[in-house]
């Protein structure tokens, strides 16, 4: 709104002849002092597409286009022809004696689809998914409150679009990629949830679906539960429940040794202090150069989740903010996972446009650098750049000095965020007022 400064009542003393001071002038009523919000820029949609296209495009002609193994595909794809044959998922023999199968019992029954087909179609159809993924679920998070307020369905489909050319260059979202892994998968039914009308009937089962494939997700269930949305976090849980029930249905001995035994056995997926596991767990390894972090791991890891939680539900409260609630639970989650490998956290890519956006809006300056400053870090691949030993050696239990800074960088910029989202949001800064 812009004032007439002409009809505002002016006040004068005279200090002297001829000199006019002006007082203090009033502000008319329903004209705040507040910087207005800048619009957030939103491309058209033939660009938005244009730009998905040829990101695509280029980082397959780059060198980061080159040597995709496709590992995780080939397990998935293992994991299926196993229930198909009637073969055990959690023996030694699985897959030739190579990469174990780490997920749900319920997750091979997904992948049986994989069995079907040649290992090419396999490899084919899970970056398709992945690509089709990617700007979905950035949608679903750009149509979280306080964004779907601020942005219409279709400026969200085209920010999405855009938002998903750039986080190809993730390192997260690469490794995923090259993996043929499901995270973003998991990332997209997370946030179609959270996105879902409050009270309808079926909001949660696309969470409960998640932590069925994959049970790090149930973070959430424990988010909706402490938000007051408790039909939705026991529809989440039903839905669990229902994924174990047919898991003991069609492969029962899987279920029994998966979720009487396997589920808490944290070293099963790879060692912890390999440079590529970015969590607590595995960044106090390396620091303290030893595996055997157990006990300070879990006083740090109750500690983060109790504080992660906290906030996120401090979110949710201050006018059901659901974009802060997801950031900061999704960004827990990973902290105090026993496992969280480097493409675990794609599903700290939206919340990262999340906070881009909505600090660019509010003219928070020193969030927007921030923010800034995790783009530089997903795109660096730094995790890449210290010595990493896979499931043999342990070179990392080794590292110092700026060894130790790259090989635990998302573990300190997620502990970076938390402290950050502890504190009050700085004072907005003056601008113009866009009417």
């Amino acid at each position: 709104m812009t004032v007439n400064r002409d009809t505002l009542p002016v006040m004068t003393d005279v200090t002297a002849p001829g000199t006019r001071v002006p007082a203090a002038r009033s502000v008319p009523d329903g004209v705040s002092d507040e910087p207005t919000p800048r619009r957030i820029p939103v491309p058209r949609l033939g660009v938005a597409a244009a730009l998905y296209a040829v990101s695509m495009l280029l980082l397959y002609l780059t060198p980061m286009g080159d040597n995709w193994n496709f590992v995780d595909v080939f397990v998935y794809r293992q994991g299926g022809l196993a229930v198909l044959h009637d073969q055990r998922l959690y023996v030694a023999s699985f897959n030739h004696g190579q990469l174990p199968f780490t997920y749900p019992p319920a997750s091979a029954l997904l992948f049986t689809g994989l069995g079907l087909v040649s290992d090419w179609v396999a490899r084919i159809l899970a970056t398709v998914a992945s690509l089709c993924l990617l700007p979905l679920a950035l949608r679903f998070a750009l149509r979280l409150t306080p964004f779907s307020r601020w942005l219409s369905a279709d400026e969200a489909t085209r920010l999405a679009l855009a938002g998903a050319a750039g986080a190809l260059w993730f390192e997260p979202v690469w490794t995923t990629l090259r993996y043929g892994q499901i995270n973003v998968l998991i990332a997209a039914l997370i946030l179609f949830d959270l996105g879902r009308a409050e009270g309808h009937r079926t909001k949660g089962v696309a969470i409960g679906l998640a932590a069925g494939l994959k049970v790090t997700p149930l973070i959430f269930v424990v988010y909706l539960a402490l938000t007051g949305r408790l039909r939705s976090a026991g529809t989440a849980l039903a839905t669990l429940a229902g994924t174990i029930a047919l898991s003991f249905l069609v492969v029962p001995q899987d279920a029994w040794t998966y979720w009487a035994h396997d589920v808490l056995n944290d070293g099963r997926p790879g060692k912890v202090e390999n440079a590529a596991d970015q969590n607590l767990r595995g960044a106090l390894s390396r620091v303290l150069h030893t595996e055997q972090v157990e006990g300070v791991w879990l006083t740090a890891a109750l500690i983060t989740a109790v504080v992660g939680l906290i906030l996120a539900v401090r979110a949710w409260r201050r006018g059901g903010d659901e974009a802060n609630g997801y950031a900061l639970c999704a960004l827990t989650g990973l902290l105090v996972s026993p496992i969280s490998w480097t493409h675990h956290w794609v599903e700290a890519v939206p919340a990262l446009l999340l906070v881009l956006l909505r600090a660019y809006r509010e003219r928070r300056t020193a969030v927007l650098v921030g923010a800034l400053a995790a783009v530089a870090l997903g795109c660096s691949q730094v995790t890449w750049r210290v010595p990493v030993s896979g499931f043999a050696g342990t070179l990392e239990l080794h590292e110092h000095g700026v060894q130790l800074l790259a090989s635990n960088a998302y573990v300190i910029a997620g502990l970076i965020a938390l402290c950050w989202a502890a504190y009050p949001p700085e004072p907005a800064r003056p601008g113009p007022d866009r009417g």
